[in-house]
């Protein structure tokens, strides 16, 4: 059994408040296995990360994240001192938001008990992070994630989908805010760059830029990226129609869309997206800015108790 004092930072109101009321079961089942362990709730947006920095600082050897995605990115964003390259301390996650792509990838169960019994070994996974710098309300600021970030559509369909009514799970309002976007979303031309190459001019729906393999409550939008490559997968899904793109979206479940003309598939450390008319950046779900976007990928920065 893992050694070391543990502090987990729970968000009770994700899930619609599910969270709040699935932690005392989530806390029993720590005590039984004898985890040594306190914990701390969360207030607002982006007190997880301002609580786990204070974890960090207090010598916590781990910081579990009890919700969403959207809480595991603030955490994430807490245990990375700024301009560092690797965390300061290990990352737990116990998932009962509706978000759960991160877990699919690198395999943390469903399941509570489970997620907790895990957290009591001495298995962890290193992964690399991305560093996102983006434009908002006039300045320049910088975000790390684990999973996926992207500029254009999916930015569109993530405002949407956070105004959904938390009960109906991760899936159903993605999907009903991908139609309803459609309706009135055009294309933008872009600028982008891969690395030191040169720039590419086109017009897209989206620039995906992933870590990770899911996103979007389960679709495997980046079949093929592991998160501990050192590179990005980057899916460019270019100048697409809107009956083409409804067609091609079941494809993405599985992650055949891949295949499709109008999908390209790029692999980079490095990410620049420019653009005249501003695309709005999404990361792991959660709208935090728009263009221009450099994204950049720090190797092995990261240890997740798997």
């Amino acid at each position: 059994m893992s050694e070391g004092r543990s502090l987990f930072i729970v968000n009770p109101v994700a899930a619609g408040g599910k969270t709040g009321e699935v932690w005392p079961a989530i806390e029993a089942e720590l005590r039984s296995l004898d985890l040594s362990f306190e914990h701390r709730f969360t207030e607002a947006p982006n007190h997880a990360t301002s609580l786990a920095r204070e974890g960090v600082e207090e010598g916590y050897d781990m910081l579990v994240a009890v919700g969403g995605d959207g809480t595991v990115n603030e955490v994430v964003n807490g245990l990375m001192s700024p301009g560092t390259e690797r965390a300061d301390a290990v990352l737990g996650i116990v998932i009962t938001g509706r978000g759960s792509d991160l877990a699919r990838t690198i395999g943390i169960p469903a399941n509570h008990a489970e997620a907790c019994a895990r957290l009591t070994g001495d298995r962890t996974m290193t992964v690399d992070l991305g560093l996102v710098g983006f434009s908002q309300e006039g300045e320049r600021r910088e975000r790390y994630f684990v999973n996926v970030g992207g500029g254009g559509f999916d930015g569109e369909v993530a405002v949407r989908a956070n105004r959904a009514p938390n009960f109906m799970g991760g899936t159903i309002p993605y999907l009903s805010s991908l139609v309803t976007t459609l309706i009135t979303y055009r294309n933008k031309a872009i600028e982008l760059i891969l690395d030191e190459g040169e720039p590419m001019q086109m017009v897209v729906n989206s620039v995906i830029v992933a870590n990770c393999q899911y996103f979007g409550g389960g679709m495997r939008v980046a079949p093929d990226a592991d998160p501990n490559d050192g590179l990005f997968d980057v899916i460019v899904i270019g100048d697409i129609d809107k009956i083409d793109f409804l067609m091609t979206v079941p494809k993405v479940y599985d992650g055949t869309h891949i295949t499709h003309p109008q999908v390209d598939a790029y692999r980079a450390k490095r990410v620049e997206l420019l653009s005249e008319e501003a695309l709005l950046l999404q990361v792991e779900g959660e709208v935090c800015g728009h263009t221009p976007l450099t994204f950049t990928i720090i190797p092995s920065a990261l240890q997740i108790r798997v």
